[in-house]
């Protein structure tokens, strides 16, 4: 899948039909010149925030920008060989299965129940063969 329609190409487009350049759209939008310069390069991925901007700008819609990066980001993600390395190595669902095995202790006499949290709280603070504290009476 390769997707020759990129957000920067798309930008580069249109800067070059309005006559503008980096700058001066970075200023249009309220937006750094590296920024638009990053995001023109392809180099930056095209935020909610700019695709909003943009958006107002160019009188499109912001969703025409994010799924141009989307695109672009699964165009780049396809040809991801490490990825694609990772991805063999999962099962689909219709293949897996969600058996749990059951719990079997290893020696009865060594296996201690496990203190609950009222155990644990009643227990929280005390030494052992400390007497328990005094409440002290309301006035």
């Amino acid at each position: 899948m390769t997707n020759k329609q990129t957000p920067g190409t798309v930008l580069q487009d249109l800067l070059k039909k309005h006559g503008l350049n980096c700058n001066r759209l970075a200023k249009a939008i309220n937006m750094s010149n590296a920024m638009v310069r990053l995001l023109v390069l392809d180099k930056s991925p095209v935020s909610i925030a700019a695709a909003f901007r943009l958006a107002k700008f160019f009188k499109t819609k912001p969703e025409y920008w994010l799924t141009l990066q989307m695109q672009f980001d699964l165009s780049k993600a396809a040809g991801d060989k490490e990825l694609a390395k990772e991805l063999a190595g999962i099962t689909d669902i219709g293949n897996y299965t969600f058996v749990r095995k059951p719990h079997t202790p290893k020696d009865k006499k060594t296996s201690k129940k496990k203190p609950t949290l009222a155990d644990k709280r009643k227990s929280a603070g005390k030494k052992p063969g400390a007497k328990p504290a005094r409440r002290a009476k309301a006035k």
